[in-house]
């Protein structure tokens, strides 16, 4: 089976490494895959040591990515501008392609667009409320559920302990992702932030990644000085080991493998009551689940943590046992029937 990935985004997000797991666990696997992308991107200098993986660069439209599909078998589509590249390339070579559909936000009902995901071999969503924001039109056999896999992050412990060391004595409150506001909610943690700094002095809000709300972001925390932004971190295994509590007051989220990351290194999780959040964090028992924009619900929550230290021990245990569902062994196995079905 030769399996072809195409990704035309313009960044490196969560979309882009769960394309990067797949990619790594089918390789280990033995199958012969090629990766479509789009010029300069990160996704093809994280990839470049699997050896076996032939990288083809394109220009970022559709046209370029479907030409570069000759000879594979079945295309698996990993972002929005993909699922051009794939109708193309069916009605040019036949070649069948597997939609994954990430994000939960209702598309505008383009009929080009209906068409591509109509003429999908399988159309997969990371949870069921994306599934449900497109409807049932946009799959003419029904949706398979592949959720979001972990990636199994390394802490070094010297860096842990550097981490820990600079903070000593505070409570750790960490979160990871694209500083934007409309999305990811971190306007939420800044209030948050402001509201706790005399009553929880030993309270450390630790915000890591980059995004286009930092400038925003850095006006509105001010002289606050429980509150940080690290920026893009390339270790970031050293952060989510170094955190006490992760909180992910998501507006929109289809899962946030960040979420899931935390959960792998068995930290309690405090997150917005949204989208495909509650299908993986049962509130009570793996975490909390608040509404979003309501820092005061982020804030109670955090503080049910720290005064039921046997509640959090068991949340953490919960946590661990659900992320060890959430690898990318079990992502890839599930692809793989998908692809063997559709072949076969």
């Amino acid at each position: 089976m030769f399996i072809c990935h195409i990704n035309l985004a313009s960044g490196y997000r969560g979309g882009e490494r769960q394309a990067e797991l797949l990619i790594r666990e089918l390789a280990q696997r033995g199958y012969r895959q090629r990766l479509i992308i789009r010029r300069g991107n990160e996704l093809m200098r994280r990839c470049a040591d699997i050896v076996t993986l032939d990288v083809v660069e394109v220009a970022s439209n559709p046209l370029s990515a479907a030409l570069a599909t000759r000879g594979c078998d079945i295309l698996q589509l990993h972002e929005g501008r993909g699922v051009y590249s794939g109708l193309i390339a069916s009605l040019l070579f036949g070649i069948p392609y597997v939609i994954t559909r990430r994000v939960p936000n209702p598309r505008r009902s383009k009929w080009v667009r209906r068409l591509a995901y109509k003429r999908a071999a399988a159309v997969v969503a990371i949870s069921r409320a994306v599934a449900t924001s497109l409807g049932p039109g946009y799959s003419k056999s029904g949706f398979d559920f592949v959720p979001d896999a972990h990636a199994a992050l390394e802490a070094e412990p010297r860096a842990v302990t550097a981490i820990r060391d600079r903070l000593k004595g505070k409570l750790i409150i960490g979160h990871v992702g694209a500083l934007e506001h409309a999305h990811k909610g971190q306007r939420t943690i800044i209030e948050a932030a402001h509201a706790v700094r005399e009553q929880h002095p030993d309270w450390y809000f630790m915000l890591c990644g980059d995004g286009r709300d930092e400038q925003s972001f850095r006006e509105a925390i001010g002289d606050l000085d429980n509150i940080e932004l690290t920026g893009w971190v390339d270790n970031i295994g050293d952060y989510y080991a170094s955190f006490d509590v992760f909180v992910f007051p998501s507006l929109k989220e289809a899962i946030g493998s960040a979420m899931i990351d935390a959960m792998y290194f068995g930290l309690p999780v405090v997150a917005s009551n949204v989208d495909g959040i509650p299908e993986f964090l049962e509130d009570g028992v793996n975490g909390r689940l608040v509404e979003p924009e309501q820092p005061d619900q982020l804030i109670a929550a955090i503080r049910e943590l720290v005064e039921k230290p046997q509640w959090a021990a068991s949340v953490r245990a919960a946590n661990i046992e659900r992320a060890a569902t959430l690898d990318s062994t079990a992502m890839a196995d599930r692809y793989e029937k998908i692809y063997e079905r559709i072949l076969n």
